[in-house]
Order: structure tokens, then C-alpha cells, then sequence
């Protein structure tokens, strides 16, 4: 059994994730995120122009997985809209103590006003597994409220 411990370990370690939406027309979107880890949530931020925000606003389920195909995990969830990232500097600093190389500074939603919505994630279940035995390495978490 996996714990939620170890999958929020996971996301808070990365650079980068995949996230996943879907469009009003069934389409996927798949794009690269920035997200930031606090008190066991984690956070995504964009401008609410993007293909991603506006498929968030019709439906809020996605997908979020690693970049590694190796070492694999996926959560599954939704995201909830908690408004401006200014609305909660407390998630802004998770983002700043883990983003704080110079390259990645002008990135953050404190530092360009385009980024206007913040999510937090609100996991229903996540898997992982490590090539060359998928099936061995193979385990599973599922929210507890919704067994």
C-alpha cells in the first residue's frame, strides 16, 4: 500500500509535472506544471487564459504524473480554484523556497501578475512503479473518504 506521505514526497521533489485536462469536447490537454507542496497539499498555478484554466472552469479532474517513465506516478484528483496566487502568500513562499534558481525566478506567480489563478489539488487516488518490474513495484493509494 502506498501512503499519501510518499505520493505528496514525490510531487514536492519535482520540478516538473505533467498535468492533465480535459476539453469541453472531450479533447485532452496535456501540459508541463510548476508545483509547490504545503502542509501535504499541492498547488498549481497558471493565467486564466490558458487551454488548461479554461478547461478546469467546465470540468476540474485531471491527471498529474512525473516526468520519468521509468520511475512512474500518477495521481488522479481534481484541482479546486482558490482564487490569485496574492490571495495566499503562504503557498507563494512553498513556490519561491523550491523555485529560487535565477532562471526560474521571473516564472513565479509573484513576480509576473499574468499568473492569476491558484489550485490545490484534491487527490482521489495515485499508483507508482519502477521499470524492469512493473508488477512488483507496483502500489496503490486510494483517498480514504472514498473507498
Amino acid at each position: 500500500m502506498l501512503t499519501w506521505s510518499e505520493v505528496s514526497a514525490r510531487l514536492a521533489g519535482e520540478k516538473i509535472c505533467w498535468l492533465h485536462t480535459t476539453g469541453p469536447d472531450g479533447t485532452p490537454n496535456a501540459t508541463p506544471v510548476w508545483g509547490a507542496l504545503l502542509a501535504g497539499t499541492f498547488h498549481v498555478y497558471t493565467r486564466g487564459d490558458t487551454v488548461k484554466a479554461r478547461n478546469l472552469r467546465l470540468n476540474p479532474s485531471v491527471a498529474i504524473h512525473l516526468e520519468s517513465g521509468v520511475n512512474v506516478l500518477i495521481v488522479h484528483g481534481t484541482l479546486a480554484r482558490l482564487g490569485h496566487p496574492r490571495d495566499r502568500p503562504d503557498v507563494l513562499d512553498a513556490f519561491a523556497t523550491k523555485y529560487h534558481e535565477p532562471e526560474e525566478v521571473p516564472f513565479l506567480p509573484s513576480s509576473d501578475p499574468a499568473f492569476d489563478v491558484l489550485y490545490a489539488l484534491e487527490p482521489q487516488r495515485a499508483i507508482t512503479w519502477s521499470l524492469p518490474d512493473t508488477a512488483a513495484s507496483t502500489r496503490r493509494w486510494v483517498r480514504p473518504d472514498s473507498r
